[in-house]
């Protein structure tokens, strides 16, 4: 019984890491002014379970993120750019 039930643990696990997909967004922030002001976003993103990598550009008004869509949404992405006092705009 014990080797089914961690057959069903596995089997829920090997589902789940399955309908994960790495997937990469660019969102525009508004407000950035400086090298900091990139650093900064950035370091609001990175800490997020699964971001995989952030980029933010300054020159561009952009953090370009690379994430697990299974661990974390577009939408928290945004709220943790919020955070950091920046404005992460709605793509329409």
């Amino acid at each position: 019984m014990r080797f089914f039930r961690g057959m069903l643990i596995s089997g829920a696990l090997l589902a789940e890491l399955a309908s994960a997909k790495e997937v990469t967004t660019q969102i525009p922030v508004s407000g950035m002014t400086c090298g900091s002001c990139a650093v900064a976003v950035r370091k609001g993103l990175t800490p997020l379970e699964g971001v995989k990598k952030a980029d933010v550009s300054v020159e561009q008004n952009k953090a370009t993120v690379v994430y697990e869509d299974s661990q974390v949404t577009e939408k928290q992405l945004r709220e943790a750019i919020n955070k950091t006092g920046f404005k992460a705009e709605v793509i329409q």
